[in-house]
């Protein structure tokens, strides 16, 4: 009996392999898109985005921009366009929604679990590789990065596509390395614009590995290649042609200005190898025992977080003994150049995260979305090891995949158990793990708070004027305006109407209601997180009945995104193209008085106005 089953297990192994590749991949597909529109994270960055690709979602594709995401706080230096460009195709398909514009990444999410499988294969056994598809299925960073539009989101997909068929390209079996590379090329042309860590880190990494490697790939294979760089990069070299080359003095200042403390350099060091041992361990394992809740300092000042920080080193040190070790014994040439790559992955990374420490600022969990495989590849050789030693070794292994897991699992618990009751109960998490916000915000809420507004100023016809948070405001009016109610001024004691709808926004677990003295609480709303405050001016302090209609303004983010210069402006309104280039960049010093009249307007104090600024600026980078 005992050896007829042996048989069968034996025969029908590759079904059952395959069977368990799939489970793996169901339940991170599951993960990924459990309540996906309803608990999407829509804030200030997503709105801007959504407003705008909107115009070319509905007008035509001429209205695309010929530049992208911003860096460094504020509107100036900018990079390729081409998340706007993906983000276009999610709205095309998927609809003009905030859901639709989410879509995309969240397909990247799906189609990045087989690939991070192949690419695991590329130098571990198909068993280990199992293991490791697993845990990345259920990580908790990675999902929750997964689950909302953010243009550093699509990066891990990106990534890993680029460095499989980068991989594939240098290898001595592959007959169509040519081709693979000429892939990679296209993948490395879209990934250097999406966000600046993948600007300057993963080209860092291809030439490194490409001098290492000296690949002999035909002469016309690097004309092809250089064709595809300039074609994707055409919008931004135009661009920077009509203005005289204004994007590239503004990443020039950006140099200038940089430089930290050559005193403090080995400090820097320290807190840069402190920040990568935390954020891989929390990437890994989904437990946030060493970030703190101020944004100050993430991975090295968090009192009573010193047995988690040593513990957190000691496995990063461990693993990079192991990856030197296995670089020294592999003889397999493709396995040296997977475990070279790794290795110039992990170093160029920390290099560029101590450049951004020692100009003094801060390293954010999202910032090591570039190097997302990096922390299972690196656990994966501790398994490896694990395995030599036959059955205990094989019996450990399993217990810490086991222990991976389930702590991965019960975050991802805590966290949707989290989303499930925003709209009842006011959630405010205790750490700040990934998001750099405490406070539990979905759509599904806004759209509950929007419906209320919506059903006042229904009944009387009156115009709506709003406070909230920065952060948040604009998000409000994208949905109000999506449903005819148009932005009309902000609250100002110089203008109040007898006939207007008036509205604050506060979270309800840490904000305190301060309203001015010339109004009157008519009513108060609480929806979880948030609790919405309707006033009224006093009778005395109405300098107006209505405000015109031709008195009508427009957002921030509409007048940042309408000096845009987009395709259309190019080639149909050249001149006017070019007065809209010279007006194009908002300041970061707009940016901070805008945040600064918000917060006054919130009734916080200067310190909280200050630290008020520092977190939005933070947002923009």
């Amino acid at each position: 009996m005992h050896t007829s089953f042996f048989l069968f297990f034996k025969k029908q192994y590759p079904r059952i392999f395959f069977f368990a590749i799939v489970v793996c991949i169901v339940l991170g597909i599951f993960l990924r898109s459990y309540h996906f529109s309803d608990w999407l994270h829509f804030e200030i960055d997503q709105s801007y985005d959504t407003l705008l690709v909107s115009p070319a979602v509905e007008n035509g594709i001429e209205e695309l921009p010929l530049l992208g995401p911003t860096a460094g706080g504020g509107r100036a230096l900018r990079l390729g366009p081409a998340f706007y460009y993906l983000e276009y195709i999610s709205a095309k398909i998927f609809g003009n929604t905030p859901p639709g514009h989410a879509a995309l990444v969240l397909i990247f999410s799906f189609l990045s679990l087989p690939l991070f499988y192949l690419f695991c294969r590329r130098y571990f056994t198909h068993v280990l590789s199992l293991g490791l598809l697993l845990l990345f299925s259920v990580s908790l960073y990675a999902v929750l990065y997964s689950r909302f539009s953010w243009s550093p989101n699509v990066l891990p997909f990106l990534i890993l596509l680029l460095f499989y068929s980068f991989l594939r390209s240098l290898s001595e079996k592959e007959s169509r390395k040519n081709l693979w590379f000429l892939l990679s090329v296209v993948v490395l042309s879209i990934t250097t614009q999406i966000h600046f860590n993948a600007f300057f880190i993963i080209p860092a990494v291809v030439v490194s590995l490409l001098l290492l490697r000296r690949p002999r790939f035909k002469w016309q294979t690097w004309i092809i290649a250089l064709v595809i760089v300039l074609v994707f990069y055409s919008p931004l070299i135009i661009s920077d042609i009509e203005t005289r080359g204004q994007n590239i003095q503004f990443f020039l200042e950006k140099f200038q200005h940089s430089g930290g403390d050559g005193k403090k350099m080995l400090e820097k060091a320290v807190q840069t190898l402190n920040y990568d041992a935390s954020e891989y361990f929390l990437i890994l394992t989904g437990s946030d025992h060493v970030n703190g809740k101020k944004l100050k300092g993430y991975g090295f000042s968090t009192p009573g977080s010193i047995a988690w920080k040593v513990t957190s080193l000691c496995i990063l040190f461990g693993e990079l003994l192991l990856l030197l070790w296995a670089l020294k014994k592999e003889t397999d040439y493709d396995k040296r150049t997977f475990l070279w790559l790794i290795v110039l992955w992990f170093i160029l990374s920390s290099l560029y995260f101590f450049s951004i420490r020692n100009n003094g600022l801060n390293i954010y969990p999202r910032f090591f979305l570039v190097v997302l495989p990096v922390p299972f590849i690196l656990f994966g050789l501790i398994l490896e090891q694990l395995a030599r030693f036959k059955k205990i070794g094989i019996l450990i292994g399993s217990f810490l995949i086991f222990l991976v897991f389930v702590g991965n699992m019960f975050g991802l618990w805590k966290y949707f158990s989290n989303l499930r009751i925003v709209l009842i109960e006011p959630i405010s998490v205790q750490t700040e793990d990934i998001f750099p916000k405490t406070e539990r915000v979905t759509l599904e809420q806004q759209y509950a708070i929007v419906d209320y507004m919506e059903s006042v100023q229904k009944e009387n016809g009156y115009p709506i004027y709003l406070q909230a948070k920065h952060e948040y405001e604009p998000i409000f009016w994208y949905h109000l305006e999506k449903r005819g109610i148009f932005f009309q001024k902000k609250i100002q004691a110089i203008a109040l109407y007898r006939e207007g709808n008036y509205f604050s926004i506060k979270f309800s677990t840490n904000d305190q209601l301060n309203f001015d003295q010339r109004f009157e609480l008519v009513e108060e709303r609480f929806f979880g997180a948030l609790t919405v405050f309707r006033f009224t001016p006093r009778d005395e302090s109405v300098t107006r009945v209505r405000q015109n209609e031709s008195e009508r303004e427009t957002t921030v983010q509409e007048k940042q995104i309408s000096q845009i210069v987009t395709w259309k402006k190019f080639f149909i309104y050249r001149k006017e193209a070019q007065l809209d280039f010279s007006s194009e960049q908002t300041t970061e010093e707009e940016n901070v008085s805008e945040i600064r009249e918000d917060a006054r307007a919130s009734g916080l104090d200067e310190e909280e106005i200050k630290a008020e600024i520092n977190n939005s600026i933070d947002d923009l980078e």
